[in-house]
């Protein structure tokens, strides 16, 4: 199942103990599993990896492209639904890279409603409902680990957004690109909360694969069977975030 390992200690507002947050995730991790699907998309990894890389020493994995210093995300050809979920990536690495951002900064939300419908959109027909069952499980989750009621309308002014800050990829085949995101959650518990807002970084890999099938033709997250080494949390501009190999954001994702 991989590993769910600790934050670097970096001061960006954390309003509860990391110590708390990786004990709520870890549980709703295993629930993800019980339900039915490895999500990877589901399986936050807040803190330092296993290794700066992705996808180091797998069997068959191409040799890492030479990236620019800077990633402006693939613009979607369209949006779905009410929400306007970008969809229809290009068929490039880039494209990969740009659907798994959106699929993370649209999974990850308070509203297990939302957090269905979106995984749903990015997932493959045949396993559709692990993923809605992980992402509901995941939303009540990201609830809990802000003390707010995990089922049932939210406070006024709770809201949650996933933004993503760096990007990585390696190619396993042209079909299949695995991509590492580093976003940064931002939540608030309400108008009427006065604490510190929750703001803090995560790494998590996701697998892309390219479906001609859906929507005439665009990228979707599957299960790893080969989960690769995450890389390293670290904060844009710093000498860690070059050494883990992240590539830092300049462009909308829609």
């Amino acid at each position: 199942m991989g590993s769910v390992t600790e934050d670097p200690v970096f001061d960006w507002g954390i309003g509860r103990s990391r110590h708390a947050v990786r004990r709520t995730i870890l549980i709703v991790v295993a629930v993800v599993v019980v339900a039915g699907g490895l999500w990877l998309f589901l399986r936050p990894a807040s803190g330092e990896g296993e290794g700066a890389g992705v996808g180091v020493g797998e069997p068959g994995a191409s040799a890492p492209a030479a990236a620019p210093a800077t990633v402006t995300l693939a613009q979607p050809s369209g949006h779905h639904g009410e929400a306007g979920y970008p969809i229809g990536f290009p068929h490039t690495e880039l494209g990969a890279a740009s659907a798994a951002a959106a699929t993370l900064e649209a999974v990850w939300t308070l509203d297990p409603v939302a957090a269905e419908q979106a995984a749903a959109l990015y997932a493959p027909p045949d396993q559709r409902e692990a993923a809605q069952a992980g992402a509901k499980e995941i939303a009540r989750g990201w609830r809990e680990t802000f003390g707010l009621p995990k089922d049932g309308a939210l406070p006024a002014g709770a809201a949650m957004r996933t933004t993503t800050i760096g990007v990585q990829w390696r190619a396993k085949t042209a079909d299949q690109i695995q991509v590492s995101i580093l976003v940064e959650v931002k939540a608030a518990k309400g108008t009427d909360d006065t604490g510190p807002a929750y703001a803090s970084p995560y790494a998590m890999n996701l697998l892309m694969t390219w479906n001609p099938d859906i929507r005439g033709g665009d990228w979707v997250n599957i299960p790893d069977p080969q989960p690769a080494s995450i890389p390293a949390v670290a904060k844009p501009g710093t000498p860690e975030f070059r050494t883990a190999g992240w590539k830092p954001i300049t462009g909308p994702t829609s």
